[in-house]
């Protein structure tokens, strides 16, 4: 899976994901390790990069531990590394 033209975030999300090993975690995180300056700058950004990685497979949404099945990243929501990495 090509996601190599999908930009930065979606590079650091992965990153971070794989960094993490299944544990959960928030995306302002991959900002903060970024941009930490004006990381908030970019949350529309990075929600979109989940938004993508998580309609491919490659990453899971989560809500205080409960995996969500809703398709869209919203505020308070934590991600971490789906079951379609293959090519990752």
């Amino acid at each position: 899976m090509d996601y190599l033209n999908k930009g930065i975030l979606v590079q650091a999300t992965m990153e971070m994901a794989k960094r993490r090993k299944g544990n959960a975690f928030c995306p302002t995180e991959v900002l903060k390790w970024i941009y930490p300056t004006d990381w908030q700058s970019f949350l529309e950004e990075e929600y979109k990069a989940v938004n993508w990685l998580h309609q491919k497979g490659c990453i899971a949404l989560e809500d205080e531990g409960n995996s969500l099945s809703k398709s869209l990243m919203e505020e308070g929501n934590k991600i971490k590394l789906g079951g379609n990495t293959v090519g990752f």
